[in-house]
This record gives structure tokens, C-alpha cells and sequence, in this order.
């Protein structure tokens, strides 16, 4: 090396390659699994609400059927009958009340026909009891409310009547003319009975259209009712005019 040529530098040591930051990784991986929460959530959500109007549709049509299929005809059937019923009940007492013999008293109570039945709330009282109702908006439950609302005086009274009349057909079909005592009996089972009677027909005028408006009343199966009433009590079964 001539003394005129410069001396070299020394090199330089490689720079560290630099170090990254861990508070970026963190704040990333927050990010990641505060957006996938939210989406789970989000999802869940959707999940629900598609499960919860399932189980709505399922509980409204489940009611639908009760009333339009079940208590419908029926109640139907009783409104048909009213006339019947306290025509038959009027004949009855007059029998009584003439000391009209036995087997004549007998004939009338005999001709005082009832169709057992049930006024169900089974679908209604599963909807409430399940909170389904709460998921139904109050214009939505309104109808079923008004149209259930009357089931439980009716079932009271069907039982009633069941009781009262086995007391009528508790009399004894043979013997002179009836004692003070089996009169009395009768007369007061026939006065039950026509309260029952009274009730479910001033409901019927109530529920039948409340039902109405849900849907027509299966007719199928109101029609094997009122064939059964005509059966009992021919021409004086009459549909409700409010049908």
C-alpha cells in the first residue's frame, strides 16, 4: 500500500434486526377474539329468535286447534241445543208439579240428553306456562284470550250438570207417586241444572264469535254434533244464527 492511498474504514457491525412490538400482538389478538364473541353472539341470537318463532307458530296452532276443532263444535252444539234444553227442563218440572205418575216423570227425564264433553285449555295453558305467550305481541294473544277466557266456567258447569243430572236418574223408576221428598229432590236438581244451562248459553253468545275470528269452526266435526243433538231432539236443534 503507497503512503499516498487513504486508510480503510473500519466495517461497521450489522444492525439487530429489529424487535417487534409486543403491545401490537396483543391489541391484534383482542381484536381477533372480541369480533369472533360478537359473532357467536350474534349468530346465538339468530338462532334463538328462528327457534323462538317455532315454538310461537307451533303454540298458535296447536291453540287454533283446540278451539276450531275441540271446544268450537262443541260449544256450537250447545248453543244449537238451549232451546231443547229448557223446553225438556220445563217439561219436566210441569210433571213434577202435576204429580204426574212415575213412569210419565221418567219419560221427561229420559229425554234430557246431554253430551259429555270437555272444554280443553290445554294448548293455552301450555303456551303460557312455556312463556310462549310473552313472545306474542298483545294484538296477537288478544283473540285467544277472549276465546279461552269462558272454558273454565263452562267446564264447572259441565261437571254440575253431570251431577245434577245423575240425581235426576237417581229416582226411582217404580213404585206409587213420587213422595214430597223426591219432588223436592228433582226440583232442585232441575233448577241447577237450568242455572248451568243459563250460564254456558249466555257464554256461547260471547266465545262463538270470539272464536270465529281465528278461523271457521272445523265443520265436519260441528256437524256430528248437531246430527247427534237432532237425534236426541229432532227440528228444535237450530245452528246459531252468529256462526
Amino acid at each position: 500500500m503507497s503512503e499516498d492511498q487513504p486508510a480503510a474504514e473500519p466495517a461497521r457491525p450489522a444492525e439487530p434486526p429489529p424487535v417487534p412490538r409486543r403491545h401490537d400482538n396483543v391489541w391484534r389478538e383482542i381484536a381477533i377474539v372480541v369480533i369472533g364473541v360478537f359473532i357467536a353472539l350474534i349468530a346465538q341470537q339468530l338462532v334463538d329468535e328462528w327457534q323462538w318463532r317455532q315454538k310461537v307458530a307451533s303454540a298458535k296452532q296447536a291453540m287454533n286447534e283446540e278451539l276450531l276443532w275441540d271446544d268450537g263444535p262443541q260449544i256450537v252444539q250447545r248453543a244449537a241445543m238451549h232451546d231443547c234444553l229448557v223446553r225438556q227442563a220445563a217439561a219436566i218440572r210441569d210433571a213434577v208439579e202435576t204429580d204426574q205418575p212415575r213412569a210419565e216423570v221418567w219419560r221427561r227425564i229420559d229425554g234430557y240428553w246431554l253430551q259429555p264433553v270437555t272444554y280443553d285449555t290445554v294448548a293455552h295453558d301450555a303456551a303460557t306456562a312455556s312463556d310462549i305467550a310473552s313472545h306474542l305481541t298483545l294484538d296477537e294473544m288478544r283473540p285467544y284470550t277472549l276465546a279461552y277466557g269462558t272454558m273454565p266456567a263452562y267446564s264447572r258447569a259441565a261437571d254440575d250438570e253431570v251431577a245434577n243430572l245423575a240425581r235426576l236418574h237417581a229416582l226411582r223408576r217404580t213404585g206409587a207417586a213420587l213422595s214430597e221428598a223426591e219432588s223436592s229432590n228433582l226440583l232442585m236438581a232441575l233448577e241447577y241444572l237450568r242455572q248451568d244451562e243459563q250460564l254456558i248459553a249466555e257464554g256461547t253468545r260471547w266465545t262463538i264469535p270470539q272464536i270465529v275470528k281465528l278461523g271457521r269452526i272445523d265443520p265436519v266435526r260441528t256437524g256430528h254434533f248437531i246430527d247427534e243433538a237432532r237425534r236426541h231432539y229432532g227440528d228444535c236443534v237450530h245452528q246459531p244464527r252468529f256462526l
